[in-house]
């Protein structure tokens, strides 16, 4: 070093250059921004917040999207439409969920069926020709029933409208009156506006009675054969589609499943906020304040988190039933622990930092430094938690609604549906399926939806690609 001529170092600017920073091409980043950015790279995550939006946008318009009132206007005349396959346009072209179902039945009334000329299409495979031209056929004189695929909606609509008279008498079993399934006693009124209608078949018997207050017009009744599509739907059974089904009560099972996953949402959101609020306001406080105000409530908390949470339900549903409202407390008497943990945590953890000092020194009162400088850099595990809190409370209302602890009264939750699907399952088993599949869409879609939140709001993961 000692031997290098020092005319040969050069400075590379001038003295009179004056050298500056180069400014910024881009534009300053906030910490939401970035997150925002870092969550839309995560592509599972992305989709899976697609998925909720649709849930969500179902949960409010799904019920309404098919308008289908018969069980509430008249459950009796619902019941003739249980148990119907499902039928989803375009998929049906495909043979998939095309409203097709195989029967087992006597060679007879498939023989009535398909000689009916209201029978056209209800038989599509199955039942062989020769049993069609002859029911007697020597070649199926040992058989009596045969398993046919068949239009499951010309099928439901024929037995309970068209089923000819000589099949009732020769092989009913109703009794005195082995039409009962498919006649109906009208008045006059009732007989007029039917017949506007164009629903009736045919008319079996005109009764006239006495009228004590006027005689001169009998009170006349009409025993009537009706069209139950045409009746309860005003359409005929091609045109119907029960998207999911029905169930055992004639309701649409697509509506149903909406309906109870409205339930469950709102009650999951309602119970998240519930917790938020109490859990996070006194975590916030006994971490920030610590000390032996900290200590008592630990206890305290040890306390309430060792009584068993299926034991609360189960007492409060047994002594005030299953009410919304009651299983609202049932969830919220121990489920705000969690929220309380995660608050102390976290103020525990930020309460020393250097910016919360330099806070205090300025003179900030406790509450804004609460709220004001700790609070947001703990919104990233927060609203991560709360995120899988509300799929975790689905499932759990979904597995004590299965179980048959908790069963509401006047509303209806998946969970009710599943159960009620897992006992019909092996006649009906689209009943479980859609059921099963939306719970799982769910989990699935808030697992992910949670994990890309909390790899998004993770500050030591700004500026990684």
């Amino acid at each position: 070093m000692m031997n290098i001529d020092k005319n040969k170092l050069v400075l590379v600017h001038d003295k009179s250059d004056l050298i500056k920073d180069l400014p910024l091409e881009t534009k300053e980043i906030g910490y939401y921004q970035d997150s925002w950015n870092r969550f839309k790279k995560n592509k599972g995550a992305l989709v899976a917040f697609i998925v909720i939006c649709f849930v969500f946008f179902m949960v409010l318009v799904g019920p309404y999207m098919k308008p289908y009132d018969l069980p509430e206007r008249d459950p009796n005349l619902a019941l003739r439409f249980k148990f119907i396959e499902p039928k989803i346009p375009f998929l049906e072209n495909f043979g998939i969920f095309d409203g097709r179902r195989e029967v087992t039945a006597g060679k007879y009334f498939l023989n009535a069926v398909a000689n009916s000329p209201y029978g056209e299409g209800v038989i599509i495979s199955g039942f062989p020709q020769e049993l069609v031209e002859d029911v007697n056929h020597p070649n199926y004189a040992d058989i009596t029933e045969f398993t046919v695929v068949v239009d499951h909606y010309k099928f439901v609509n024929y037995t309970q409208s068209y089923m000819p008279t000589t099949y009732f008498g020769n092989h009913g079993t109703l009794g005195s009156d082995p039409l009962a399934p498919v006649i109906e006693n009208l008045s006059r009124a009732q007989f007029e506006a039917y017949l506007a209608r164009n629903i009736i078949i045919d008319v079996i018997s005109i009764t006239e009675s006495p009228n004590a207050q006027d005689p001169a017009n009998p009170f006349i009744t009409y025993k009537v054969r009706v069209d139950r599509f045409k009746q309860a739907l005003n359409q005929l059974p091609e045109d119907t589609y029960f998207w999911f089904g029905t169930n055992e009560h004639g309701r649409d099972l697509f509506t149903e499943i909406w309906r109870g996953a409205r339930i469950s949402i709102l009650m999951a959101i309602g119970i998240v906020l519930i917790n938020a609020v109490i859990g996070l306001t006194i975590g916030s406080i006994v971490g920030y304040y610590g000390g032996v105000l900290d200590l008592l409530f630990d206890r305290f908390v040890e306390i309430v988190s060792a009584v068993p949470f299926l034991s609360v339900l189960v007492l409060l549903t047994l002594r005030f039933g299953t009410d919304l409202w009651v299983i609202i407390v049932a969830f919220t008497a121990t489920g705000w622990i969690g929220s309380y943990g995660t608050g102390r945590m976290q103020f525990y953890r930020f309460k020393n930092r250097e910016y919360v000092l330099a806070a205090r020194t300025l003179g900030a009162s406790d509450a804004r430094i609460m709220f004001k400088h700790i609070l947001p850099n703990t919104l990233g595990l927060i609203v991560t938690s709360y995120a899988l809190a509300i799929p975790a409370f689905v499932f759990s209302e979904a597995t004590y609604s299965f179980l048959g602890i908790i069963n509401y009264k006047e509303a209806i939750s998946v969970g009710m549906l599943i159960q009620q699907g897992q006992a019909q399952m092996h006649s009906y088993p689209y009943l479980l399926l859609f059921p099963s599949i939306y719970i799982a869409i769910l989990m699935i879609a808030f697992n992910l939806f949670g994990n890309g939140l909390r790899d998004a709001f993770n500050p030591s993961l700004r500026g990684v690609e």
